[in-house]
């Protein structure tokens, strides 16, 4: 069924009025029909199956005939600590990060980003929010992931909440990411941190190291920031969680 994500005040009761853009995809892409089942999803983590009773111009109306939890969302919480890239770059780690798994995003600003900018116009972070949307819509998630907005690496290793954390680094030859989540409890949340282009700089990785962070190796090969992103993201998951 066609999953779609929707305010959770159009769910409170059993008749469904869709969204506008929800509505058009519903009646002139998909070209469902009355009878038709959907399932929409409030962000809650739980999945209401509709089925359509009304699809016409004027409106899309379904009624929820059942409610359950969804079964696809991963059972560690990741925040990938994400270097800003070229647009389509960072875009790609938004949207394969969602498939993957990812609980949350936050962009950063490091010292080699090509973007030194942490103020953003309020249609791209729009357009990043669609991106996760509908990635979580086509991956079966049952929950979107959190997007921050960006920050400088200073802030977000001064707000580090008292959990994991890894930091890729080129530098790094011993500690590996499976080395690193072996052994232990296993943690509930975690946090990634992956540089730009160019890497991070060693201050920054000490920074990081200083309030308990670790830094590890990929690999004997040099990826790229995006691939290193995605890799890592599903390496944390697989040895963390069923991805």
């Amino acid at each position: 069924m066609h999953r779609f994500f929707v305010d959770p005040e159009i769910l409170q009761g059993s008749r469904v009025i869709l969204p506008t853009a929800q509505a058009h995809q519903i009646r002139n892409v998909l070209r469902l029909r009355v009878g038709s089942a959907i399932l929409v999803l409030d962000n809650s983590g739980a999945e209401y199956e509709v089925v359509l009773r009304q699809v016409d111009k004027q409106q899309v109306v379904g009624e929820a005939v059942a409610k359950r939890p969804s079964p696809n969302e991963p059972t560690v919480h990741l925040t990938l600590y994400q270097a800003l890239m070229k647009r389509d770059k960072f875009e790609w780690v938004l949207q394969k990060g969602t498939e993957i798994g990812v609980s949350c995003f936050v962009p950063l600003v490091t010292q080699r980003s090509l973007v030194q900018d942490v103020d953003i116009k309020a249609n791209k972070q729009a357009r990043w929010h669609k991106i996760i949307t509908e990635a979580a819509e086509q991956s079966r998630r049952g929950c979107l992931p959190e997007l921050h907005p960006p920050q400088t690496l200073v802030q977000a290793l001064a707000a580090h909440p008292p959990q994991p954390g890894l930091i890729a680094w080129e530098d790094e030859d011993a500690l590996t990411l499976r080395k690193a989540l072996a052994g232990g409890e296993r943690p509930s949340h975690i946090s990634l941190f992956i540089g730009p282009e160019g890497g991070f700089a060693a201050e920054e990785v000490e920074a990081a190291q200083a309030v308990g962070i670790q830094s590890i190796t990929l690999g004997k090969r040099i990826l790229r920031a995006e691939t290193a992103a995605l890799v890592a993201s599903a390496l944390v998951l697989h040895e963390l969680d069923i991805i």
